[in-house]
């Protein structure tokens, strides 16, 4: 026992013990290192090339074993991330390929997901909030249905106001960068577009009255109000008769016009 006490106490044999205790360490967070980065792990990739725009499904996803330093801060790890996305709008993704956060998005930030929104027959139709003093948008959400007023000042300075359009439903409200306001609710969207779908009867209507001094604005329903089953449809026929002896009409126009049944 003693001759172990003077070993351990002898400086030469701490020096000795103590290097290799360093190397032990250093060799071990090597290890442990080089373990971690070529270690396989399992990532998902497309199992066929996907075209832009298109919807990601489980049979269009594989996994394959790849080094941890293989694998981007980008890459998506999990098929949870991936289900029911879809290719970005400017993105092809390789068969093979690892999917990364920039090249899938959600079917709501598309380019042209409101128009994927309208009905059959329906033309899209954009007011700006901030033409008039609706700028907060007065809370009208997406479902909601509104009424569009119209308002002109005649040669005799007497103004003309009532409802137009009654019934309209509201497909989207966004902000000045065309993102759905009601996506996120933390209140840093702002309102500067609602969007709704009209016949093209309405639409050429609509269209001619902005290069009129007319001024359109929505007005919200009252909830004592049952629109739930009520459909658009026009309901002043004096306001109707103004835009239309203002612009001429065209043989191209609907034959069969939701204006007339104002009449």
């Amino acid at each position: 026992m003693n001759s172990i006490m003077r070993f351990l106490k002898n400086k030469n044999t701490v020096t000795v013990i103590g290097v290799i205790a360093i190397v032990a360490i250093l060799w071990g967070g090597y290890y442990y290192q080089l373990q971690k980065t070529v270690k396989p792990k399992s990532v998902p990739v497309a199992a066929t090339t996907i075209q832009p725009r298109t919807q990601i499904t489980s049979n269009m996803i594989k996994y394959v074993d790849v080094p941890e330093s293989y694998i981007s801060d980008n890459a998506i790890r999990n098929e949870s991330e991936l289900i029911d996305m879809y290719a970005n709008y400017n993105t092809v993704i390789p068969e093979g390929s690892m999917f990364y956060k920039e090249a899938v998005t959600t079917k709501q930030a598309l380019p042209n997901y409101i128009l994927t929104l309208l009905k059959e027959g329906e033309y899209a139709v954009s007011y700006d909030l901030k033409s008039s003093d609706y700028t907060d948008g007065w809370g009208i959400m997406p479902g909601d249905k509104v009424d569009i007023y119209m308002k002109v000042s005649t040669e005799d300075d007497s103004v003309m106001l009532g409802k137009l359009i009654e019934n309209v439903e509201i497909i989207a409200a966004v902000d000045s960068e065309g993102y759905n306001v009601y996506e996120v609710n933390d209140g840093s969207r702002k309102p500067e577009k609602l969007i709704f779908g009209v016949k093209e009867d309405i639409f050429l209507l609509l269209l001619r009255s902005n290069y009129l001094d007319i001024e359109m604005f929505p007005v919200q329903h009252g909830t004592w109000i049952d629109d739930k089953e009520a459909t658009t449809q026009l309901t002043t026929q004096e306001l109707v008769d103004y835009i239309k002896a203002r612009s001429v009409q065209l043989s191209t126009d609907p034959v069969n016009s939701t204006i007339e049944q104002v009449r």
